[in-house]
Parts: structure tokens; sequence; C-alpha cells
């Protein structure tokens, strides 16, 4: 009877946590928590740059493929698509910025091959803006560099890639104005760098290039 008595006793105290023991439990839950909600902050920011990265590789190939298929917008067909790009932190009305790049067209026939800026809003008849696509998250256009990244465009300079039907190769617009001709220079391929808006070691960037053959990479 007595040690009956005494194992329910034991077993009664065996199903319970000592204080020690619950303070360990929610020492090794406090930190597993504190690893992820960090790690989930830099889990985000690395899945919104590479959302950027892909918009502006899908954007730059949505160009080309439009050039090479004549595709018509708006009713209307044109003979050239391109994307416009700067780094410039200073955002103007319909033009890129390090915060925005659009897509434009160039109409048949023309020989000058650059988005020109026009009137109105994005997407009407009184420009050739097609598309304008705003960065709305921290992200943003860090360097735009051309020939094997051996010129660096300056903040206030601008680049067109520009697709023509039937040639999936591409064009390279650098100005280093907006109301600008395009340059002499012979540019043969372009990086867009993107960077997630951090400094230092919390910075994370990826590069978007495009070579005159026509081909789109990511790094």
């Amino acid at each position: 009877m007595l040690k009956s008595y005494l194992k329910r006793n034991n077993l009664k105290k065996n199903l319970g946590l000592t204080l020690v023991e619950l303070l360990v439990v929610i020492s090794i839950f406090l930190v597993i928590s504190s690893v992820a909600i960090f790690n989930y902050g830099g889990f985000r920011s690395s899945v919104s740059l590479q959302n950027l990265t892909d918009d502006i590789a899908l954007s730059i190939r949505k160009a080309q493929s439009f050039a090479i298929g004549a595709r018509a917008v708006g009713g209307d067909f044109y003979g050239s698509y391109g994307i416009h790009f700067s780094s410039n932190p200073t955002a103007q009305s319909l033009t890129a910025s390090n915060k925005s790049f659009l897509m434009f067209s160039v109409p048949f026939g023309s020989s000058d091959k650059r988005y020109v800026v026009g009137t109105g809003s994005c997407g009407d008849s009184t420009n050739k803006c097609i598309e304008l696509f705003s960065i709305t998250t921290a992200d943003m256009i860090k360097t735009i560099t051309i020939n094997d990244n051996s010129q660096t465009l300056g903040s206030g300079e601008y680049l067109d890639v520009v697709f023509t039907r039937p040639d999936p190769r591409a064009y390279f617009c650098y100005r280093t104005s907006i109301g600008g001709g395009c340059s002499s220079t012979i540019i043969s391929n372009a990086s867009i760098t993107v960077s997630n808006g951090l400094v230092g070691q919390a910075e994370r960037t990826k590069i978007i290039s495009v070579q005159n053959t026509g081909q789109i990479s990511i790094q």
C-alpha cells in the first residue's frame, strides 16, 4: 500500500516542470524567435530586390518581343520599342530615375531611335511613353554602366535600350541630357545595377546585363 502511494506521488511530481526547466524553455524560444525575426527582414529585402531585377529584365525582354512581333499599342504599330533608364535621384515628369524606368516606342522609319519626352501622361497619344514602372520599395537603380563597366553614367545621364523589327539585337542610346542626341560612343553592352537601398555589409545588389546581340542576363 505504501509503495503504491509513493509510486503515485512520484508520478505526479514527474508530470510537472521545475522553474529552472521553464526558464530554459522560454530562453530557447526567445532565441529562436529573435533569429527568425532578424532573418525575416533580410529574406524580405532579398525577395524584393529579386522582384525588381526580374521586372527590369522582363521589361527589356517585353520591348524586344514587341519589336520583333510588330506589336500594336493603342491601335498603333511602331517600328521600334525600348526601355528608358537613368540613375538620376531627382525624378522628372515622364523620365527615368533611380526609382523608375519606362517603356517607349519609336515610329516606323525614324532614324532617331531614342526616347523623346512628350506631354500629358504615359500611355496617351501625346507622347511615346507606353508604360511607366515606379519602384515603390526601398530598392533602387544604383548605377548604369556601358562597355564591360568601362564607363559609368552620371546621375543626370540616360540610357535607352532599343529593339527594331525584325532584328532581335539591341541598340543603345547614351545621352548626357534628356534633350540631347545619342552619343557617338559605340556600345556593345550595358549593365543596370539595382540595390536594396542599404549601405555597408547590409547592401545587396543585382545586375541586369544586356548585350548588343540581344542577350539579357541576370547576375
